[in-house]
């Protein structure tokens, strides 16, 4: 029966995390079609890190039952909404029985809509035991509040700190979500809309020693680098006003290169100019879980 019950979790959990991909994607798409700048590909590449804990299929009742075998794994749970027990905290069963011992107590970093009794969701993230203590230390990045009557119910029993809380509808419910746009956003959105391909076509355009696109597009990255360093200058952020007047001098230095067909300096200007975008957007921009960008609310050290 446990072994139905984990194949029909596991079916569901994949297929969830094909619906989460792809509403991703999608989101992606709508975010405004905004994408970091991409690294100039004679930079090498950055170091492998370790590789991702694979993640394990659990039912709720298994997990319920033999907790010991899954503490510190990370995990996918399909199981229905028992009780909702916080803004951030709820607890799941394996079906909609409400059997108090096969609850599992779920904390999520973010909810973006509050989850609905009996209605299933598969949740991934890390399996611990239940502590006070150790939930506190966890707890940092997870503004969790969890009453003195929860804590003491599930005192030593499994609970998973979610990274994904995926409806059945293939929405995730923890995605970080940006704030609205303001005018101010739209602005630069839009000027950032024209740097990245502009930008991109100018290797390209090198390669061919196209001097016609190489002046069309680096006009176009003058002009929207002008504009960018008004945006950056109304909000007093001096860094970013000088690396938007270094990139249009960039742009220029490129159209009057491209003009005396100086290809290879045409090359090595439009590298450094990449660089410039994304030293720019590394610490100005914000990328969010729907693919959106924002500016960053906080950047510590700048100006």
């Amino acid at each position: 029966m446990r072994k139905s019950i984990a194949v029909v979790a596991c079916t569901i959990v994949i297929g969830s995390l094909a619906l989460h991909a792809a509403q991703r994607g999608q989101r992606g798409q709508r975010g405004g079609g905004e994408q970091p700048p991409a690294q100039p590909t004679a930079q090498p590449a950055a170091p492998a890190g370790p590789p991702a804990k694979p993640l394990v299929p659990v039912a709720a009742s298994t997990l319920a039952a033999h907790p010991e075998t899954y503490y510190g794994e990370r995990v996918t749970m399909t199981g229905a909404i028992e009780q909702s027990l916080g803004k951030l905290v709820f607890s799941v069963d394996q079906d909609k029985t409400k059997t108090l011992d096969q609850q599992i107590l779920v904390l999520a970093p973010r909810m973006n809509t509050p989850v609905d009794p009996n209605t299933y969701v598969t949740v991934i993230g890390e399996v611990i035991a239940f502590d006070s203590a150790e939930v506190t230390k966890r707890a940092k990045d997870y503004p969790v509040e969890i009453s003195p009557e929860v804590a003491a119910k599930f005192k030593g029993r499994p609970v998973i700190f979610a990274t994904n809380v995926i409806n059945t509808s293939g929405t995730d419910l923890a995605l970080r979500l940006p704030p609205p746009m303001t005018a101010e956003e739209q602005a630069l959105q839009k000027v950032m809309k024209a740097i990245a391909p502009a930008s991109a076509a100018l290797r390209g355009d090198a390669d061919k020693m196209d001097a016609n696109l190489t002046k069309e597009h680096a006009a176009t990255l003058k002009q929207a680098f002008a504009q960018t360093e008004a945006i950056w200058k109304a909000k007093g952020k001096v860094d970013a006003v000088q690396i938007a007047a270094d990139a249009r001098k960039l742009a220029e230095t490129i159209e009057i290169d491209a003009a005396a067909a100086k290809w290879d300096e045409v090359r090595t200007s439009a590298g450094t100019l990449n660089t410039k975008c994304g030293a720019c957007h590394g610490v100005y921009r914000e990328r969010f879980d729907d693919g959106s960008f924002r500016i960053k609310v906080s950047t510590p050290g700048t100006k």
